[in-house]
């Protein structure tokens, strides 16, 4: 009877499930563990290394296991690359092995960055563990998150799982063995490429050979000894960084000891070991010695840091590859040298084979706005990627030819002489945006964030910052996605583009009005950057012949042929259709398509444009909607000094949260709340549903 009840117990034991960090039973060992924990290639490369008895003995260890599922995601260079597969007695597989196996049993609560973990490696490989509260999109304006676990940078998944005297750790990631060597060690040659970096050749070489000042400011202090040090960051610029440089320009460098040992100590950030997974976006470091802070970004996937000397430009470089663990923190690798600008604005967008295209455009602009553009100083530039430019040909087949749209857009992209923006020291989100005025007829853009990223606004259209704070001699340069004056995506496919609007185009596909408002003169809408409409089981609006809807017989967009109706449609944001659907007649109304229609449309109108910043502030105006009702838009100064515009009908109001979002057919404006009264529940919706596009609303459609 008491073998039985300590089988069962066993059995409940090893069930147990682990919550908030505490350890939990897997088995009586770490070895007989891991088929069960769904890593059995792990597994398999303990086999290799002839291991079995190390983690089925009662010693107490820590081991970092990545799963199958990581496994079996890795390329085939990796797969062959994990470990040397043809060394003596396998001696690969075991130091693989024991570079992520501590000689203790440690669980998350003790993890600290104090100090690097001692490992099983005999090449006294260390491991950096971590625990971070990160925070929910930007450093200073988002949300705190929980606490996460870390080993060089790679997040826990499944963090302290006992197993008899044995603490596992299971990863989603395949870790490389940390290199032997250390940061300074990596530059010189102590690589996989086994490659001396230019920078080092070129640069740091120099200042070694150089003579030593005895004072604070000694390259053997303020570098080799720091990148010798037991935790430390270092960015190095690749060989491409380096040959971008031209010949006179780097001489001129390698002339000034004191910029070269400000440029250098730039790269450095001292006494931490910072992976990418463990910083915020926008998150600012100081540097080695007096060369200020860098700022770490991440928009959307892709990694950059930001630094400029004191009293200099700024400069912008991308991580690639990052989190290179050494001996002694991290390395990352960069394409460019930051505190160290040399290209005009122009060159800077010559040079760049992101965004040569745009020095087409520049070319064509009149003479004036190419002689700005190589003025000594205050030049502010949005500079369009290639496939920005390439899709405005989607709305406008030979824009090349045209002169008045090249100027423009030329204009729109360009700051006022003077005018700038430090888009390393914002980190605002939409409700507090800041503006600057372009030269095209004082128009402003904006600047905010959202989430992880950066978004300016110029000539009603929305463009993600892909590359932020490029300096050049006589500037800056900022590289976005879209090309300010142009929009390249009808109404809906605007809608649909925008994450917090999921539910909105769920109710616009109902209910056919995504159909109705494309824009039937455009062949072809340019892709989203993300949307979480797709995630949601959602669709695009479709180019072309659309099929009947079951629910209404909106089976074509407003205008005929090659006619366009131009909307204005306040867009009710998810949160708003959601709180609507909570609600008694919010329910009664969506499940009534015709009455939800109606309500809809009261929203919009496919008579005119109106744009929020065209009007005067405290003059009401008035429109009629698509129905056929009569509604006011009013801009109020607001209380904080920041106008605050509202649309209303019959004594309800709805904030405008969210302006001037531009389309190829017309432009949105997103509202807090649905216009809604009691006797819409009564109203007379009935009537064809297909609208009729009359003579005067043709007049007002666009060829």
């Amino acid at each position: 009877m008491a073998s039985l009840v300590y089988f069962l117990l066993s059995l409940l034991l090893s069930a147990i499930v682990s919550v908030y960090g505490q350890a939990i039973y897997q088995g009586n060992t770490a070895f007989d563990a891991l088929d069960g924990l769904g890593c059995s290639q792990f597994k398999a490369i303990i086999q290799e290394a002839y291991l079995e008895q190390t983690f089925q003995s009662a010693q107490a260890l820590t081991l970092f296991v990545f799963n199958d599922t990581a496994y079996s995601l890795l390329p085939p260079s990796r797969l062959l690359s994990l470990y040397d597969k043809q060394s003596a007695n396998n001696l690969g597989a075991k130091e693989y092995v024991y570079s992520f196996t501590l000689p203790l049993a440690l669980e998350t609560s003790a993890f600290s960055a104090a100090a690097p973990m001692r490992t099983y490696s005999v090449r006294n490989r260390k491991a950096f563990l971590n625990k971070k509260e990160l925070s929910n999109g930007n450093v200073t304006c988002g949300t705190p998150g929980p606490t996460k676990y870390f080993i060089n940078g790679v997040k826990l998944i499944r963090p302290n799982i006992q197993a008899g005297m044995h603490i596992i750790h299971v990863i989603d990631q395949v870790l490389d063995k940390p290199l032997e060597d250390n940061a300074i060690a990596y530059v010189t040659g102590y690589n996989p490429s086994k490659l001396q970096f230019m920078f080092y050749t070129k640069i740091m070489e120099i200042l070694q050979r150089s003579s030593e000042e005895d004072g604070e400011y000694n390259y053997n202090r303020q570098v080799v000894q720091v990148l010798n040090s037991p935790q430390v960051t270092f960015f190095i610029p690749s060989d491409e960084a380096l040959n971008m440089i031209p010949v006179q320009k780097l001489s001129e460098l390698q002339g000034n000891l004191k910029l070269m040992l400000d440029i250098v100590t730039l790269h450095i950030i001292p006494n931490q070991v910072l992976y990418t997974s463990l910083v915020n976006h926008n998150e600012r470091f100081n540097t080695q010695f007096n060369s200020e802070t860098v700022v770490f970004r991440k928009l959307g996937e892709t990694e950059y840091v930001t630094g400029q000397l004191k009293g200099g430009r700024t400069v912008t470089a991308k991580l690639n590859p990052a989190n290179i663990t050494v001996m002694n923190g991290v390395v990352h690798q960069i394409d460019n040298i930051l505190g160290f600008v040399y290209k005009t604005a122009i060159e800077e967008i010559s040079i760049d084979p992101l965004t040569q295209n745009f020095e087409q455009l520049i070319h064509a602009a009149r003479k004036d706005l190419q002689n700005y553009l190589t003025a000594t100083s205050g030049v502010t530039v949005f500079a369009p990627t290639n496939a920005a430019m390439f899709a405005v040909a989607n709305v406008y087949k030979n824009y090349l030819s045209n002169q008045s749209l090249i100027d423009m857009v030329l204009e729109m992209s360009l700051l006022q002489q003077g005018q700038y923006f430090n888009l390393m020291d914002y980190n605002g989100g939409y409700e507090s945006y800041k503006t600057a005025v372009s030269r095209y007829n004082g128009r402003l853009i904006k600047v905010y964030n959202d989430g992880n990223n950066l978004w300016v606004e110029g000539g009603y259209v929305k463009a993600r910052v892909l590359k932020p704070d490029i300096g050049v001699t006589n500037g800056v340069v900022h590289q976005i996605d879209a090309v300010f004056g142009i929009p390249v995506r009808d109404i809906p496919y605007t809608i649909f583009c925008e994450d917090w609007l999921v539910s909105t185009y769920i109710q616009l596909q109902y209910l056919g009005l995504d159909k109705y408002m494309r824009d039937p003169t455009l062949t072809q809408n340019v892709e989203c950057t993300f949307s979480a409409s797709a995630a949601a089981g959602s669709k695009p609006p479709s180019i072309g012949t659309n099929a009947n809807s079951n629910t209404n017989n909106f089976v074509g967009p407003c205008g005929v042929g090659p006619l366009r109706c131009e909307f204005t449609f306040f867009v009710p944001n998810g949160t708003a259709i959601e709180n609507f659907a909570l609600t008694p007649y919010g329910r009664q109304v969506m499940n009534e398509p015709q009455r939800w229609r109606w309500i809809m449309r009261r929203l919009m109108t496919s008579r005119e444009k109106i744009y929020i910043d065209q009007l005067a502030v405290g003059a009401p105006r008035s429109f009629y909607a698509d129905n056929g009702e009569e509604l006011i838009v009013q801009v109020d100064a607001g209380s904080s000094g920041r106008q605050t515009a509202y649309i209303m009908f019959e004594g309800i109001r709805a904030q405008v949260v969210h302006s001037d979002i531009g389309a190829t057919n017309g432009v949105i404006h997103i509202i807090s709340s649905l216009l809604f009264v009691p006797e819409d529940l009564a109203r007379d919706v009935s009537g064809p549903s297909t609208i009729e596009v009359s003579q005067t609303t043709k007049a007002s459609c666009l060829n």
